[in-house]
């Protein structure tokens, strides 16, 4: 019988990681571990709105290359899945062989590069973004699964949040949050309330505000709304 996969077992050693990480490189290392840890080969982080696609990958250089060239994110069945379902999913080109032309030619692309299964979790960005953390492997199946949705779709928030905030420091102002604050901002402008963001964080709700109450005394804000326009406009969410 094949042993199923937990992810789960996974995920806090990347959100530290990730908490720790001082550059999109060592990033790029903590997603890497984690994905070699829950036994796959492959990992591609995917920040997504319309045409605009920014990625981060250990896929192979020249299908990163296709994939961006062409703009496969338009047609990608997985990305698909990722913007209707917003819940983690296993996915595999087996599924998919009697699906549109278009799929099965781009599932066969990925398979040429030893990319034929895998599981996403997906997470929406603010103003219209996705982010989509997703872990392949050349199997015909996945073989894991994710138990606690609520914990991986976090754990891809983090890291999400954690590597714009590190893409776009050298842009932004002086302020700095620390990446509870950053993340309790990023809930909220997705239209969270502070009891939901702790329930998603696993924190009190007098933790979080806590969190959002710094974030608005560094950035000068009046309110959490402010404090979140703010964040954005200096890269910090």
């Amino acid at each position: 019988m094949t042993r199923v996969q937990i992810l789960d077992e996974g995920f806090n050693d990347l959100m530290e990681a990730s908490s720790l990480a001082q550059d999109e490189r060592a990033i790029k290392q903590a997603l890497r571990n984690f994905t070699a840890a829950v036994g796959f080969d492959r990992f591609a982080y995917l920040n997504i709105r319309a045409g605009d696609v920014h990625a981060l990958s250990n896929y192979p250089a020249e299908w990163q290359h296709t994939y961006l060239d062409k703009n496969y994110a338009a047609i990608d069945p997985v990305v698909t899945i990722a913007k209707r379902a917003m819940q983690p999913f296993a996915w595999s080109q087996e599924e998919h062989a009697a699906s549109t032309s278009e799929a099965v030619r781009f599932f066969g692309e990925a398979a040429d590069f030893g990319i034929r299964s895998g599981v996403s979790i997906p997470v929406r960005g603010g103003f219209g973004r996705t982010a989509l953390l997703t872990l392949a492997s050349d199997r015909p199946c996945a073989d894991a699964e994710v138990r606690n949705a609520i914990h991986a779709i976090t754990t891809v928030a983090f890291v999400h949040v954690h590597l714009n905030r590190l893409v776009r420091a050298p842009h932004s102002a002086t302020v700095v949050l620390t990446p509870r604050q950053s993340l309790c901002l990023s809930w909220a402008s997705m239209g969270k309330t502070m009891d939901e963001i702790a329930d998603l964080l696993g924190i009190s709700e007098r933790a979080v505000r806590f969190y959002v109450k710094g974030a608005r005394d560094r950035l000068g804000a009046t309110n959490t709304t402010h404090a979140v326009r703010l964040a954005v406009e200096q890269g910090l969410i």
